[in-house]
Formats: structure tokens, C-alpha cells, sequence
């Protein structure tokens, strides 16, 4: 069969300012798939960065072998679906990354994928209702409450009507005003306001008093619908859902949909009790007892019913009061989601091939050959249909911490992927950026041990073998969710 694995981008990207580097590479972890399944055909077609899909050099893209690659020129959805056509695709699968100011893309990709629906591609992909739910923050809050998932209490403030009066001079009084910041005094402070539409938690601000909300919402910062939502203090956590429609063989028409819900990754917060991507240090799967870990499972599954999840869908998470707490919701991929995939025994590239061979109805076949887990380093993933090397929601699984560097060089990645603990690396770096926090970062993923200890032990070796290039705050901030969480396991 013929694979199309595809992703597009809004934004204008140039490839001489931002760069992307990972170890192992894209295009060797693609090769490996493509090798390991030479009955089939692989393309890739997406735009670029093409998070997930392609490394480049400026300009070049490094194109695995074995795997058909081709740039989209984009111009909207509908170009977008002719343009994967053309390329004659048995099943297409979105691989949908994000890009700031908008966090649209998932929704593009899935108008793409319901137009190749529509002319018979087999696709995994979400629906573009469901990106449209997820897109819209203030969507996203009316369909939690609505359907009975603990979110925070929140006040959606339109712009155009909190300034009504501006436009219409025999407006006397703004009574949408008055209702609103009546509705806002009845929250718990501190609160948050976001951005309905914004990528993550960028531009987010707790704000303290209500006297504070009114001075936010006169100011030049509120140029657009905002959410006002109650703060929840408590331990923050993400998640992916992984959704795969099998195709059955005897009927086509027909499809199992298999619900793979991971455990959560504890997240670390800045000062302000947010989580920032760019700062943000990540542990897990947590699945102890102090947290309750089967209970968010199901709310999980349940979550991915009512939605029609079909592919990755990332989740952000509050542990609030002894209850679980849903914040976002993002049908697409993720900064965890490499991860994630290494943590379950596979590649991201064969995780995507998975979905493209249950959407074939091929979900039983096997590839041309085995190779071992990728905690073992040798950087390969499990090439049979299992489901991965062991049971992530038992009590105790390997634990796994994600962490920061400063930027680093090519020798500098390469000596700290050669450490035998060290699964990953991805760099970002932004030649244009003037700020420090907005040059880029290294993240890397250690562990793979039985309990915290030998993460702590994995980062002093780290410490002492590369004093220069750590950065001190965010082995810091490991130590410390390392300590709590051996507190928590004798709970």
C-alpha cells in the first residue's frame, strides 16, 4: 500500500533563521520504518519546519532513504488535499505540529483529510469539528462543562461588545460591561486570563485582584476575546491520547476504534504557576496512588468518544483539590509526543505507521524484521504490531525525565546522546531571536529506571561530566519533582 504521511503550515517560515536538529534524526528513524516495511510505499508531504517528518539544512531537506519525500506549496486546505491526490495515496495520515501566533494547523490538516474523505482516501486524522472545539478555548470550556468534566469556572469576555459603546455613540452605558465584570466578581481569585486562541499557555497572566482584572481589560493587552478563568493551584500534568481506527477485514465499511490513553507527565510551572513550554521540565509516567491515576484514565477514554479522536490528541491537566482538572485540549501533536513514543517502546515514525496500517486494514502484519527496545539505545524501535515492552499504568513504571539545556553545539549533542541513559535530543534555534529565552533550547529524554533515585543519579553524571553546558535552574527544578515524587510513592 501507499502511505502519505502529511502536515501543513499558515505561517511564513524561513529555514535560514529557525533550525531544528534531533538525535537520532528523522530521516534514520524513517529509514528504519521504510526498511523495515518494503512492501510498502512511504511519502512524506508536508511543509516546512515539518516537525516530526523531515530535518534540513537551510534550504536542503535530508530525505530518508527509502521514503518518498515532497514540499507542499500549502494556499489553504482544498490546495492542500489536491496536492496529497496527486500523489495517489492508499492512506494519508495528518501529522500535525504547531506554530506560533495561532495554534490552527491541526485544523487545517483535518479540512484536508475530510476533502480526501470525501474522494475516498482512507485518513487517519480528527474531524475538523472536533480542531474547531478544541481550537476556540472558550469553545473548548462550554463543551467540558457541558458534558461534565471538572474544568476551572471561567468568563468569556468578547471584545467588540466589552467596547460596544465606542461604536455606537447613543450607547449612554455598556451594559454587556457592567454583566461581564459582575460575572468576573462572582470567581475565585487569583484568575487567569488567556487568549481564546492563542498557541499554549503564551501571553497567559495570573492576575491577583479584581481590581487588577479591570486594569488588564483597559489596557492595550486586551485587544481581543479573552477567557477569565479561575486559578487552580495543584500539580500540573500532560497526557496523549493515542485513537486508531482498525478497519475490520471482512467489512470494510466497518471499524474498531482502540483507545490508548498514556499515564501523566508531571509538569514543572514557572513562578506564576504556569506552565511554559519553553521552561518546562517533565517527569513521569506517574501512576501512584496519591494521584488518581485510573479514575483520569476513563475520563480520558470518555473524552476521546465524545470528540471522535482519530490519531494524536495531546491534554493538559490540573490535579486540583483530589480531583483531576482538564485546562486544554490539543488534537495534534505535541512537544511530548517523540517522547512519549520512546517511552512506549516505539518511534513516533512507526507509532504514525501503526495508524497507517490499521487504517488499512494491515494491522496484523508484521515487518520484515525485529529489533529491541529503544531504552537499550541502540536508537531502533519495536518493529512487530505489539503494543509496547511493558504495562505503563502498573504501579511502579520506568520513570523518565525531560529536561532543558541552553543551546549546545553539534559536538556538545552528540557527547550527551552518547551517554548510554541519554534516548533523545531535539534543538531549536533562532537565529533572529534577541532574547535569550527566545533563542531556543536542547531538551533531552533520561531514564528509563525503576524508581527516582537512578534519575538523580543519571543527573549528577550529567552535571559532572558537562559542568559548562548545564543550566543550573532546570536541574534544580528536576531535583525537586525527583524529591516530591519519591514522597509521593510512600503515600
Amino acid at each position: 500500500m501507499r502511505f502519505v504521511f502529511y502536515s501543513s503550515c499558515s505561517n511564513y517560515f524561513d529555514p535560514k533563521i529557525v533550525h531544528i536538529r534531533t538525535l537520532p534524526s528523522w530521516a534514520d528513524e524513517w529509514s528504519r520504518v521504510a526498511a523495515a516495511f518494503p512492501q510498502h510505499q512511504f511519502v512524506i508531504a508536508t511543509m516546512l519546519p515539518a516537525m516530526f517528518l523531515l530535518d534540513y539544512d537551510g534550504e536542503r531537506v535530508c530525505k530518508p532513504a527509502g521514503v518518498e519525500c515532497v514540499l507542499l506549496e500549502g494556499g489553504g486546505a482544498q490546495k492542500i488535499a489536491e496536492q496529497i491526490l496527486a500523489l495517489k495515496p492508499d492512506v494519508a495520515v495528518a501529522a500535525s505540529f504547531w506554530m506560533t501566533p495561532y495554534d490552527w494547523l491541526g485544523l487545517q490538516d483535518a479540512m484536508a483529510a475530510d476533502i480526501l474523505r470525501a474522494r475516498g482516501v482512507r485518513v487517519v486524522s480528527h474531524r475538523a469539528e472536533t480542531q474547531a472545539v478544541c481550537f476556540d478555548k472558550a469553545r473548548t470550556h462550554d463543551f467540558l462543562e457541558k458534558n461534565g468534566f471538572n474544568c476551572a469556572k471561567a468568563v468569556y469576555v468578547d471584545y467588540d461588545m466589552f467596547w460596544a459603546e465606542r461604536k455606537k455613540p447613543e450607547a449612554r452605558d455598556n451594559v454587556y460591561r457592567e454583566y461581564i465584570l459582575n460575572e468576573i466578581s462572582k470567581l475565585k481569585f487569583p484568575v487567569i486570563i488567556k487568549d481564546t486562541v492563542g498557541l499554549s499557555s503564551y501571553g497567559m497572566e495570573v492576575v491577583p485582584t479584581m481590581g487588577a482584572v479591570r486594569n488588564y481589560l483597559e489596557s492595550k493587552k486586551f485587544n481581543s476575546g479573552r477567557l477569565v478563568e479561575e486559578f487552580l493551584d495543584g500539580p500540573q500534568f500532560g497526557t496523549e491520547i493515542h485513537v486508531t481506527n482498525r478497519m475490520q477485514a471482512c467489512h470494510p465499511a466497518q471499524h474498531d476504534k482502540i483507545i490508548d490513553v498514556f499515564p501523566p507527565l508531571l509538569y514543572s510551572v514557572n513562578q506564576y504557576g504556569i506552565c511554559s513550554p519553553k521552561q518546562s521540565v517533565k517527569l513521569g509516567p506517574l501512576t501512584t496512588s496519591a494521584f488518581k491515576c485510573q479514575e483520569l484514565r476513563g475520563e480520558l477514554e470518555r473524552l476521546a468518544r465524545l470528540l471522535d479522536f482519530e490519531g494524536i490528541a495531546q491534554v493538559d491537566l490540573v490535579f486540583h483539590n483530589d480531583k483531576w482538572h482538564i485546562i486544554e485540549i490539543n488534537p495534534r501533536l505535541s512537544g511530548s509526543s517523540a517522547a512519549i513514543a520512546l517511552i512506549k517502546g516505539k518511534t513516533l515514525p512507526r507509532i504514525l505507521t501503526d495508524f497507517a496500517l490499521a487504517a488499512g486494514g494491515l494491522q496484523g502484519q508484521d515487518a520484515a524484521g525485529g529489533c529491541c527496545h529503544p531504552a537499550q539505545h541502540d536508537n531502533s524501535c519495536e518493529y512487530d504490531s505489539g503494543e509496547g515492552a511493558c504495562n505503563l499504568w502498573q504501579e511502579k513504571p520506568p520513570l523518565y525525565l525531560n529536561i532543558k539545556f541552553p543551546n549546545l553545539n553539534e559536538a556538545q549533542m552528540k557527547a550527551l546522546y552518547a551517554l548510554p541513559f541519554v534516548h533523545y535530543l531535539c534543538q531549536t534555534d533562532n537565529d533572529a531571536a534577541k532574547q535569550r529565552r527566545e533563542m531556543g533550547f536542547c531538551e533531552i529524554l533520561i531514564g528509563g529506571g525503576a524508581n527516582p533515585r537512578e534519575l538523580c543519579v543519571q543527573l549528577e553524571k550529567i552535571e559532572e561530566k558537562f559542568p559548562e553546558i548545564i543550566e543550573p535552574a532546570f536541574f534544580d527544578t528536576a531535583k525537586k519533582m525527583l524529591k516530591n515524587s519519591q514522597s509521593r510513592a510512600k503515600i
